[in-house]
């Protein structure tokens, strides 16, 4: 009972979460960890990533930001977040530093993207999601990369994403601006923006 309260402290250094390499590498044979599963007090997510039992979550990407704590909700998961598109996307986007590894859990589903660590640091936010802080990208960054990425996202999103933001009582054109001009996209910018205001 020892050993397996030793692995319980393991997973609740990492906020509930313990990948199997993670228990050898404490010295525990993982027949300790198997013995906590058939005991319910420890849930298998994958192959090699287990979660505590008694870890509950209020909102997907809640869980979804402690699997992968080095990520950023991106794309069409931040443009949800922020109202700005009714698609709700079949999985989470996140953004994570290029040179990072990321090990991802059957479900939910995440589609990771590699972005360098200059366009990946812009623009990061974070919000309280359930007992959890999240990282997101504030919502001019995100306007923006509706425009940077319109041709593998489609006009239509970009269009719904932009017109949308513009519509808000807290817009502020100064930030949009502000990001469109780091993110390189600043022509395209001020071109929908004399159109559409």
């Amino acid at each position: 009972m020892e050993k397996e309260r030793a692995i319980l402290e393991i997973f609740k250094l990492n906020k509930g979460y313990a990948r199997t390499q993670d228990i050898l590498d404490a010295g525990f044979h993982n027949h300790y960890l198997d013995m906590l599963v058939e005991g319910g007090e420890v849930v298998k997510i994958k192959r090699g990533l287990y979660r505590l039992a008694a870890v509950s979550f209020d909102d997907e990407m809640e869980e979804v930001s402690c699997m992968v704590p080095d990520g950023v909700v991106c794309l069409f998961s931040a443009w949800n977040y922020y109202e700005l598109s009714d698609f709700v996307p079949p999985e989470y986007h996140i953004a994570i530093e290029k040179s990072r590894k990321v090990v991802l859990p059957v479900y939910p589903p995440i589609r990771v993207y590699y972005w360098s660590e200059k366009y990946w640091s812009i623009g990061i936010t974070e919000v309280k999601i359930g007992q959890t802080t999240v990282k997101i990208y504030g919502k001019e960054k995100s306007v923006c990369d509706a425009i940077k990425f319109r041709n593998k996202i489609g006009k239509d999103v970009e269009k719904e994403v932009l017109q949308n933001y513009l519509k808000e009582k807290d817009r502020s054109i100064e930030k949009l601006l502000h990001f469109a001009r780091l993110l390189r996209v600043e022509e395209q910018m001020k071109t929908y923006l004399s159109i559409l205001l």
